[in-house]
């Protein structure tokens, strides 16, 4: 839905309109004689650029959602909706049209509110009248600027005149261009106070005294690029007796291209973790200048996650609570030891890797806690061989030369998913005799870019769980694995792209037995043999498939409708090539079957299909289908237009077929998104 009627007018008596995540680009005028209306929900509509310029006349709305919407701005005389209690949204005009002090006459607002493009704001005594002190009832407040440009005073002076009440919870600044935060930032009688995010503020270069906030629990600082010291004033002014940052649970700093030191506030009790006692996460992302002053004793950390500090030299904080672990570009941290609960894992490459592996070789059993379940590494390394991983259950290995040759699954009784990207070295997945029992927790395998993967287990996997299997890139791959009917009775997703160059994987295709695979609902192959002219054979696919994906390059590959029948409840088939007379469609039985035509580069692909093709037979309805692109011609090519309409209107309600029409075109790339219509 793109607008509405200008009938709604009509509704005297409505009260609530609920038009969110919709694709409305326009509210009709009319809409403003409903005088009724209290509850106007417009939340998540991506295309709503302007509301209706009498919005002043709803004189009993009380609720407007306009969250998450593209409006450029407000329209005149918001102010006297004098009955709004909840307004979302504020779009400050660059032409002044939507003054920012028309939110002064809303004096009973409530809950969030955010003020966008406050850069706009010409006078700074405008913000003055905006009167958010008074305020009482907002508890969420998002302060917002358009750009990120230092723009002298002016934006200071409007900052300072933006304060709130001293009850607000949550506080937003973003794209601030004040090289300083304003005097009431600064007031520790914001005891209310949780959450605080301080984003893009490039040109600050003080902080305001934070720790002093009692009730603090979650701070995101990011996008300072002149600071270069976090230091005392970040912790506030207070008492040695109350400790800063006494309730903060979530600090994160990123994109901090200066810093350069993270002053530790030391004071009584220190060892017992007085400052950031409670703190469970604790992020510091680009901050490639950070050398120093990462708080080693954080009693109830639990999360750590540290990227791209490459001068940082600390130990990692010491927490008998921390379950999750990311460290990746911070080759100078040292690693002394692994946390005995640590549950999540997620080493990057460089020295930093280079330390775990010797951890876990150091220690007998692989040295990895019996907790662990995540383990994502990227980079060259070697896991200890001959131990067991018994709690691991989620293995991503990623690049790394002469770091994995054979991979063996029966170390990893509990494995459930495996996926290894852009391994040179890997060749084979091994099994050893008598221990196919301990794949049962198996249920996603993904190898991707790995040039001399040749093989699965001899004897096949037995893997009773396993549902996905996904094959990108390999070229060497000989076979599928062995015995998949049997072996493998859950499998319903089955990828192979860009693997079938090999004559032996694609010459012993019908050995694959994928007619046996009960469970298989979508198949995705790519065909890269010219000398392959039908795919599939019949009776190849198996009868529960309801999705085939298939690609041909360079070749041209006839669709038949025969093996489609032995596969009835495919729902679509959805052929792709570069080649646009790559396929040679037979005669489909579209009540039954979705041929969905993809485009190229902005242009229709042709689909050459055989002259007998008709669209004549079709007497029902399908379902899922909204349109199917069809027009023959002399040649025998099938494209968009024409006799599509009449085909359309036996198919579709009249509504339906005037809207596939209207979203069809041959120059819009995106036209795939209407293509399909969800139940």
């Amino acid at each position: 839905m793109k607008e509405l009627p200008k009938s709604v007018g009509n509704l005297k008596h409505l009260r609530y309109l609920n038009l969110s995540y919709t694709s409305i680009e326009r509210l009709p005028n009319s809409l403003c004689t409903l005088y009724n209306l209290q509850t106007l929900l417009l939340s998540e509509c991506e295309s709503l650029t302007k509301l209706p310029s009498k919005m002043w006349r709803l004189v009993n709305l009380r609720h407007l959602d306009i969250a998450k919407t593209k409006l450029e701005e407000m329209p005149l005389h918001m102010g006297k909706l004098r009955n709004l209690r909840s307004l979302t949204t504020f779009v400050v005009s660059k032409h002044n049209m939507s003054n920012i002090k028309e939110l002064g006459e809303l004096l009973h607002l409530s809950g969030a509110l955010s003020l966008l493009n406050l850069h706009n704001v010409q006078h700074a005594r405008d913000a003055m009248e905006v009167n958010l002190k008074d305020k009482q009832h907002l508890y969420e407040l998002v302060l917002e600027w358009g750009h990120d440009k230092d723009s002298s005073e002016n934006e200071i002076n409007v900052l300072e005149h933006l304060c709130p009440h001293s009850k607000l919870e949550s506080l937003t600044i973003e794209n601030y261009g004040g090289t300083r935060f304003p005097k009431w930032l600064q007031d520790c009688s914001f005891s209310n106070m949780v959450y605080i995010r301080l984003a893009n503020c490039k040109y600050c270069y003080s902080w305001p005294p934070l720790g002093d906030l009692p009730n603090l629990k979650k701070l995101f600082v990011e996008g300072f690029h002149v600071v270069s010291h976090v230091d005392r004033e970040f912790y506030g002014g207070g008492s040695s007796a109350v400790k800063p940052f006494r309730s903060l649970e979530i600090l994160s700093f990123k994109d901090m291209p200066e810093w350069q030191e993270w002053f530790l506030f030391e004071g009584k009790d220190e060892d017992e973790g007085g400052v950031f006692y409670n703190l469970q996460e604790l992020c510091i992302i680009k901050c490639p200048k950070l050398s120093r002053g990462l708080p080693n004793h954080l009693p109830a950390l639990m999360a750590l996650q540290i990227e791209d500090c490459p001068q940082l030299v600390a130990s990692v904080p010491r927490s008998p609570n921390l379950s999750k672990l990311q460290l990746s570009n911070c080759d100078e941290l040292l690693l002394k030891e692994l946390p005995p609960r640590l549950c999540q894992l997620e080493v990057g490459e460089g020295r930093i890797l280079q330390s775990f592996v010797e951890l876990m070789m150091s220690i007998p059993g692989g040295g990895l806690p019996t907790t662990l379940k995540t383990l994502p590494i990227q980079g060259t390394f070697l896991l200890p061989r001959r131990h067991y991983y018994p709690s691991l259950e989620e293995l991503q290995i990623k690049g790394g030369f002469d770091s994995l040759w054979c991979f063996p699954l029966e170390f990893y009784p509990k494995l459930k998913c495996l996926f290894v990207p852009g391994s040179e070295s890997l060749e084979s997945l091994s099994v050893s005799e008598g221990s196919h029992q301990d794949l049962i927790s198996l249920t996603s395998l993904n190898i991707f870019c790995c040039p001399n993967f040749v093989s699965f287990p001899n004897g096949g996997l037995c893997a009773p769980n396993l549902t996905e299997i996904r094959i990108l890139e390999c070229e060497k791959l000989e076979s599928l694995p062995e015995g998949m009917c049997t072996l493998l009775p859950s499998l319903e997703s089955l990828t192979l792209l860009k693997c079938t160059l090999c004559d032996k994987l694609f010459s012993r295709h019908m050995e694959w037995g994928l007619q046996g695979l009960h469970s298989l609902k979508q198949f995705k192959i790519w065909i890269g043999k010219e000398k392959v002219e039908s795919f599939p054979d019949e009776a190849l696919l198996p009868p529960t498939l309801t999705e085939f994906n298939i690609e041909a390059l360079p070749c041209k590959v006839s669709l038949s409708d025969k093996c489609l029948a032995h596969a009835p409840s495919i729902d679509f088939v959805l052929p792709s090539a570069a080649d646009p007379l790559a396929f040679i469609i037979q005669p489909l039985h579209f009540e039954s079957k979705l041929l969905v035509v993809q485009q190229d580069k902005g242009r229709l692909r042709e689909w050459h299909v055989s002259d007998e093709t008709d669209t004549s037979h079709v007497g029902g309805r399908h379902p899922l289908l909204v349109y199917v692109i069809m027009k023959k011609s002399t040649n025998g090519v099938f494209s968009a237009g024409g006799p599509c309409l009449e085909f359309l209107s036996r198919s579709l309600s009249l509504m339906e077929t005037m809207w596939a029409c209207k979203s069809w075109s041959t120059t819009n790339p995106c036209w795939m998104d209407h293509a399909i219509k969800g139940d």
